[in-house]
C-alpha cells in the first residue's frame, strides 16, 4: 500500500512556525537596516554608501546579503568613527 502524498494542511503547524520566523527575520533586519541608515544620515556618510543601504532595504534574499554586508561594514566604520 502507498503512503498518501503529504500536504500543507496536514503539516500546517510546521508551516505557519517556519513563515512566522521568516516574518520575524524580516522585521528585525529592516529595522536594524532602518537604524544603521538614520546613523548614517547623522554620520553625514559618503553617497554611495548610503545608497546601498537603501537599495537594500529592498526585502529580496540577495539585496538582503547585501544589507547583512553594509551592517557589518558600518558597524566598524562607525567604530572608527567613534574612536576619534
Amino acid at each position: 500500500m502507498q503512503d498518501a502524498p503529504l500536504s500543507v494542511s496536514s503539516n500546517l503547524g510546521i508551516v505557519i512556525t517556519i513563515l512566522l520566523a521568516f516574518i520575524g527575520a524580516v522585521v528585525v533586519y529592516l529595522v536594524l537596516m532602518v537604524r544603521a541608515i538614520t546613523d548614517m544620515l547623522r554620520s553625514d556618510v559618503h553617497g554611495v554608501f548610503l545608497a546601498f543601504a537603501l537599495f537594500a532595504l529592498i526585502p529580496f534574499p540577495p539585496i538582503m546579503v547585501l544589507g547583512v554586508a553594509i551592517l557589518i561594514i558600518w558597524r566598524h566604520h562607525k567604530a572608527d568613527l567613534l574612536a576619534r
